[in-house]
């Protein structure tokens, strides 16, 4: 094989996750989701290895302690995304019963001008419901979890910490100083975290039962 083949095959395998951060995420039946959630997830990994490592100052590694749980929220959004979409696609929750109303524009138009700087304007509207995306926003994806349950009160409450948790890479809407992470408080998150994971995974493997 030529040695540029050979180099070539070498950099496409360090640019793939490994395959065992792929497999904590079979349940994930697209395959560039799932391993776009394992380079995620190898990423965290990543940082409370060095974190961990000695000769860091206090700042950097509270800020690699803070990085991890934005990531890992990241992670969490993805699973009950896909879990929720996988139940919409099926039928098994409706629209109407886990999102939000909102008005949409159909139509719209000047009634009456009463000079270049007045005049009267019709709007039409209907209530519809809001389309769950991949792009949707976390909040949404919590609350429709919680009213298509599959996430009971208490899961949505920790979903809820972790998302305001992953809201924390806003440096703008900060309240206060953000410096003080420690490897305890990734632990307590981590415990969170992969109790929705699971939860959802549960969800998508008990669907794909029926």
């Amino acid at each position: 094989m030529p040695p540029e083949k050979v180099k070539s095959d070498s950099v496409v395998d360090d640019l793939m996750p490994k395959e065992a951060f792929e497999r904590r995420f079979a349940f994930i039946d697209d395959d560039t989701l799932k391993k776009n959630i394992a380079i995620a997830f190898e990423y965290v990994v990543f940082l409370i290895e060095t974190a961990s490592k000695e000769g860091h100052k206090k700042l950097i590694k509270s800020s690699l302690y803070k990085d991890a749980p934005v990531y890992s929220g990241t992670v969490v959004e993805v699973c009950l995304t896909h879990a929720l979409l996988k139940y919409l696609a099926a039928n098994k929750l409706q629209k109407s019963k886990v999102l939000s109303p909102e008005w949409k524009e159909e139509a719209q138009g000047v009634i009456h001008s009463f000079s270049k700087k007045r005049r009267i304007r019709y709007i039409i509207e209907h209530l519809t419901y809001e389309d769950i995306r991949s792009s949707s926003n976390f909040i949404q994806i919590n609350r429709a979890c919680f009213r298509g349950h599959i996430l009971n009160k208490k899961e949505y409450e920790i979903a809820e910490e972790i998302r305001e948790a992953r809201n924390k890479i806003h440096v703008s809407a900060l309240k206060n100083i953000d410096n003080s992470y420690k490897k305890e408080d990734l632990d307590k998150f981590f415990e969170k975290a992969t109790r929705v994971i699971s939860k959802a995974e549960k969800k998508i493997v008990r669907l794909s039962n029926i």
